[in-house]
């Protein structure tokens, strides 16, 4: 993660974080998301299944 990005999720989340800290949040971050960017998530199975949007239901007035 370079400063830049980290300087684009604090104006997302519009948190501050003092000038002199980021480097530090930076090399946080960057660790602490390592093993999410490292994983492959077409491997990973889903403990639940997926939610399915019905369109006929929905439109009929009965989506419940």
């Amino acid at each position: 993660m370079t400063l830049e990005e980290l300087r684009d999720r604090m104006r997302a989340a519009r948190i501050e974080i003092p000038e002199d800290k980021l480097e530090f949040v930076r090399r946080m971050l960057t660790d602490a998301l390592q093993p999410i960017h490292a994983m492959d998530s077409r491997t990973v199975r889903t403990l639940e299944p997926a939610v399915t949007f019905d369109i006929e239901r929905a439109s009929d007035g009965h989506g419940d």
